[in-house]
């Protein structure tokens, strides 16, 4: 059985995979992801942390024993180094603080910062924290009266948190692992549903996310994203590609996106590739087509995304990643057909004939 290559660019530890993922702190223009490391049948065994100077090479830093049972949490910088927030058992939510000895990260405080959700809803999870300029907030998703919600709180020091209320809410929907942003005059907010990761565009008052345009982000296997802001002031998103395990002689399930730049057009949050990518790639992707928005390998139909202007690829390995201008989305996609070394960059005009341009 012949073996695809392991993939250039896309980062995934040496032994087991990427999680869900807790973040990217930037510190001068070095970067650090940190991460939920799973082993390699998916379960949840580590916290993971790498390195990189330009957001596309990855250098693996030790793994450290896990303390929570987080999944999909938020770290952010503390005066000291790095702070971890996660949840615990019960709804509960707990702050970790970077430990430089062998156990890596510590309880700080040893108890939880909130001890279950408040009167009325339930399943509390995923928290995200930023600052606010005047203090800290944090986000959660839960369920009220059978609707997703996202709930918030307010802390002058990431140690006593008062709830704020609902953020915002939507019937019939399953929401996890919120994130809310400023962008481009706007504000825009992102959960994971599960089997892909939906935006909402509109208005924040500092307690409440009024929505006035809803969308997807991700199609096909993406996990949450994580948002940040790069050195040169560019807001970003990095993503989990593939949960699902890796078709035969490609081990490589549960691995870092590319890095891409997020904008908003209209009511639409559109992904561009990085400009740190541009030294790394080989123009054109052999066997790879892009009719109407069918993404094609060797003719096998590998990703349907929105029809619309030129359609960008990036291959690496049996992996390819798929924007579409002016259209919301970044899709991910495995090849079908053999697969070259290098990273393939290519091009197709958004025309029915979907010629390469």
């Amino acid at each position: 059985m012949e073996r695809v290559p392991r993939p250039r660019l896309h980062f995934t530890p040496r032994a087991g995979r990427l999680g869900d993922l807790f973040g990217v702190l930037t510190s001068g223009r070095r970067y650090h992801v940190y991460y939920e490391h799973r082993d390699l049948g998916g379960a949840p065994s580590a916290w993971g942390h790498a390195v990189s100077d330009d957001l596309i090479l990855w250098t693996e830093q030790d793994a450290v024993p896990a303390i929570g049972d987080a999944r999909c949490g938020t770290v952010v910088a503390g005066p000291d180094g790095p702070v971890l927030f996660h949840t615990r058992g019960g709804g509960q939510v707990a702050r970790a603080v970077a430990d430089y000895g062998p156990a890596g990260w510590r309880l700080d405080p040893p108890g939880a910062l909130l001890t279950g959700p408040p009167s009325g809803a339930t399943g509390l999870r995923d928290p995200y924290v930023w600052w606010a300029g005047s203090g800290w907030r944090m986000l959660l998703s839960g369920r009220v009266r059978g609707a997703a919600v996202v709930l918030q709180y307010h802390s002058a020091d990431q140690l006593r948190w008062s709830y704020d209320g609902v953020l915002a809410a939507r019937d019939g929907a399953d929401w996890r692992c919120p994130r809310l942003f400023p962008l481009d005059d706007t504000w825009v907010l992102l959960v994971s549903t599960g089997d892909e990761t939906a935006y909402g565009i509109g208005d924040y008052d500092g307690q409440r996310f009024t929505a006035r345009a809803w969308g997807s982000f991700t199609r096909e296997r993406l996990g949450p994203a994580a948002t940040f802001v790069d050195s040169a002031g560019r807001r970003c998103v990095l993503v989990r590609l593939g949960e699902e395990p890796a078709r035969p002689g490609s081990a490589w399930a549960g691995m870092l996106s590319l890095p891409w730049v997020l904008s908003v057009r209209g009511d639409r949050l559109i992904a561009t590739p990085h400009p740190n990518l541009d030294p790394y790639l080989i123009s054109g992707g052999t066997g790879l087509t892009a009719t109407g928005g069918e993404v094609r390998d060797h003719g096998d139909l590998i990703l349907t995304m929105p029809t619309g202007g030129e359609t960008t690829l990036f291959a690496d390995a049996d992996i390819v990643e798929v924007t579409v201008e002016g259209v919301s989305g970044l899709g991910v996609a495995r090849r079908t057909g053999p697969t070259v070394p290098g990273v393939r960059f290519a091009r197709f005009g958004g025309g029915p004939s979907g010629t390469r341009s």
